[in-house]
């Protein structure tokens, strides 16, 4: 019996949005390993996941790319076999290429024939009545809106839907499922994305001061916030707090590591005069992950001796 491995451990939140959103259909395209593994390039997977709350029969669903045309509850054409006629509302439907052995830890749904070529290709939904529900939609010039190859950072990650419709890298730290040579993917099969386990557990950042638009500091100012962990100990945060005097082009760090207590005495009159500062409060939590709030532009204004 093949079980789900899980690693789920986060330095870092960020997004390569693009592509198309979903057109309507509780089943979407959630994740493609259009560059196969680390074990082989060849080793290419595809997974969709039925966002509903209801089952959803898939008799007549195709998943389609070039040439190729997988029917999703039938042997036929592109499909090598079909393990799954139901899926049920939130489960997800793996799709390996030729045999099982592309995620070696996890059973396919469905084996199928076809190559995703590297530079891209254009991948649709359809659904019974072969309309078109959900694609993948490349991006000018570049190709796949996301994931990468051998030679990327991290090599071989897949491309994961978000919650809103885009497509963004796998991070290479929340994971899960092996290759055919016992290597972790960069990857989130049979699970969550790594984009919603972060929406789900990094910690939430409100700024209270200084929250106002053009707002002017001076002398010492009382930097104040709140921050929660929705999966921890809100006072284990770790908080720092940084500062950028060109409106968040350049991030330099005032401090860190300090406690949760909501609030900080900035002396203001270490730096100097301007109008384009901002402040940024990070806090993270006893598993890597973190959350920022960034304030609005305000001035600096101290009275010179």
């Amino acid at each position: 019996m093949k079980r789900v491995a899980w690693a789920m451990l986060c330095m870092s939140i960020g997004l390569l949005v693009g592509g198309l959103a979903c057109l309507g259909s509780d089943l979407v395209i959630s994740e493609v390993a259009w560059a196969g593994t680390a074990a082989s390039s060849a080793d290419e997977w595809i997974e969709l996941q039925n966002q509903g709350d209801l089952a959803i029969d898939l008799a007549g669903w195709h998943l389609a790319f070039g040439d190729t045309v997988v029917p999703l509850a039938e042997v036929g054409e592109d499909t090598i076999e079909t393990r799954t006629i139901i899926l049920k509302a939130g489960a997800f439907l793996l799709l390996e290429r030729t045999d099982d052995d592309s995620i070696s830890d996890i059973t396919a749904d469905i084996l199928y024939k076809g190559l995703l070529s590297n530079s891209g290709i254009l991948i649709e939904l359809r659904d019974p009545e072969g309309v078109v529900v959900d694609s993948v939609v490349l991006l000018e010039t570049i190709g796949w809106p996301a994931g990468s190859a051998g030679g990327g950072e991290p090599p071989y990650c897949t491309m994961e839907r978000t919650s809103l419709g885009g497509w963004t890298d796998n991070n290479g730290i929340i994971r899960n499922g092996l290759d055919a040579d016992g290597n972790p993917l960069n990857g989130t099969p049979g699970q969550p994305n790594s984009t919603e386990i972060l929406a789900q557990w990094a910690p939430l950042v409100e700024l209270i001061h200084p929250n106002e638009e053009g707002g002017i500091l001076s002398g010492t100012e009382l930097v104040s916030w709140v921050a929660n962990d929705p999966n921890g100990t809100d006072s284990a945060l770790s908080i720092a707090i940084f500062v950028s005097v060109n409106e968040g082009d350049d991030w330099v760090v005032m401090i860190e590591n300090i406690v949760n207590t909501g609030s900080f005495a900035w002396d203001t009159t270490a730096f100097a005069t301007g109008e384009k500062y901002l402040l940024k409060i990070r806090a993270l939590d006893l598993e890597g992950y973190f959350g920022e709030a960034v304030s609005p532009v305000f001035e600096i204004a101290n009275e010179t001796k």
